[in-house]
């Protein structure tokens, strides 16, 4: 008979392979990820908060949690006050991305009205790179607005933008005459629409990077589960547990992959896998 004890070491055996398992995909994990790994674990709302929480202490990320350390005490052993709750608190990274957004509006500018300074750009004076983007930063924000429906950050989106932003600049500058007109006047047109080429060009790098890497973690994680349920539903049939050529064959998945395999359970990876 399996004791309490064993059922919450298994438990606690299975957070902590999230959290190997999130440091594999830049440690974020989505609660449909989280629910589909607790598969068969019977855990009411306030337990799936417990669990959010202990994966944030963890320095993993869920998305659409909010996680919020436990208050410190006071100097004196004193609870500290507690706020407001979490849903009415405004989370960090909006905090920040308000804060960039005031910044940036600061700086922002129209190049398009700033032809005597590209102009002495392009003729050599380089120091005003640094200007130049800070006037553009606020284009990079709404390029990237334009990916909100993409399920990415859009504070990663942007710093992936500035990265292209200054990309775009260093090709300016080692091709700066291309971008000087015949009779002497700056390329407006194509001094912007290098810089607009680039940053775009780098949001949808990313973008796309993220799309496949998540793709792949998916079908690894539903590999993950199949196998563990697999286990489950074959020992209790067989009496044992099952060797890896016969879950290679039950489950339709290599020996060689299921080896692979790295968020499989301690329990597997000895029994079945060999490894200690």
């Amino acid at each position: 008979m399996v004791t309490e004890m064993e059922n919450q070491d298994r438990f606690l055996g299975v957070l902590r392979e999230m959290v190997e398992i999130a440091h594999t995909q830049q440690d974020r994990l989505t609660k449909e990820e989280i629910k589909k790994y607790l598969n068969g674990q019977e855990l009411t709302e306030k337990n799936m908060q417990a669990v959010y929480h202990y994966l944030g202490e963890n320095q993993i990320m869920v998305e659409g949690y909010d996680f919020m350390p436990e208050p410190f005490s006071g100097a004196e052993g004193r609870p500290a006050k507690k706020g407001k709750k979490a849903s009415d608190r405004e989370t960090r990274r909006e905090a920040n991305m308000r804060l960039y957004h005031q910044e940036v509006e600061q700086l922002s500018g129209d190049l398009e009205k700033e032809e005597g300074m590209l102009l002495s750009f392009l003729k050599g004076d380089f120091s005003l790179k640094n200007v130049i983007i800070e006037k553009y930063l606020h284009r990079v924000v709404e390029f990237a607005q334009k990916y909100k429906s993409r399920n990415v950050p859009l504070d990663e989106v942007i710093a992936e933008g500035n990265l292209g932003l200054m990309d775009a600049m260093q090709i300016i500058m080692e091709n700066h005459e291309e971008y000087i007109l015949p009779g002497g006047c700056a390329d407006i047109a194509k001094f912007l629409g290098t810089l607009e080429m680039e940053i775009v060009h780098a949001m949808e790098c990313y973008i796309d990077e993220m799309t496949e890497s998540k793709d792949w973690e998916n079908t690894m994680l539903a590999k993950t589960n199949l196998l563990h349920e697999a286990v489950k539903y074959m020992a209790e049939e067989m009496g044992r547990m099952p060797a890896l050529e016969e879950l290679s064959e039950y489950t339709k998945i290599s020996e060689r992959e299921i080896k692979e395999i790295s968020g499989l359970s301690k329990e597997v990876k000895k029994n079945i896998l060999g490894e200690s």
